[in-house]
């Protein structure tokens, strides 16, 4: 079974604006999919980068209250000593839903200066019959 992963990497909020796609853009339902038995939820996942911890926190919040539960990960490696922070969400949806474009636009409004990288990934499931 093939998976669908579209992803965007943006490196702040003002090229997020430019942007032409929105989540809900790609949570599209696969028609060859439903042909073989399938059904596809969708996972949008939010990434935030800074080597700051305090610059990201506020973003954090917003995750949390938009139902992403997000988690923190601290890292470092020789290659690159300095401690880095990461905060990562996850939400499925069912079908293409503008609350995925409004989570994405208040992590944009809140304007953490970090790197920020959004996915949309398909989940294949079979359909209830």
């Amino acid at each position: 079974m093939s998976r669908q992963i579209v992803s965007a990497l943006l490196l702040c909020a003002p090229l997020m604006a430019a942007a032409a796609t929105v989540p809900s853009d790609l949570m599209r339902p696969v028609p060859e999919e439903a042909a073989r038995g399938y059904a596809v939820n969708w996972l949008l996942k939010i990434e935030l980068e800074s080597d700051n911890l305090s610059d990201i926190e506020p973003c954090r919040k917003v995750l949390a209250d938009r139902g992403f539960l997000p988690t923190l990960s601290k890292t470092a490696s020789s290659a690159m000593p300095q401690l880095h922070f990461k905060i990562a969400g996850v939400k499925q949806y069912e079908q293409a839903d503008a609350d995925a474009d409004a989570a994405l636009a208040a992590i944009q409004h809140a304007a953490c200066p970090a790197v920020l990288t959004w996915t949309v990934e398909s989940k294949h499931r079979p359909l209830v019959r």
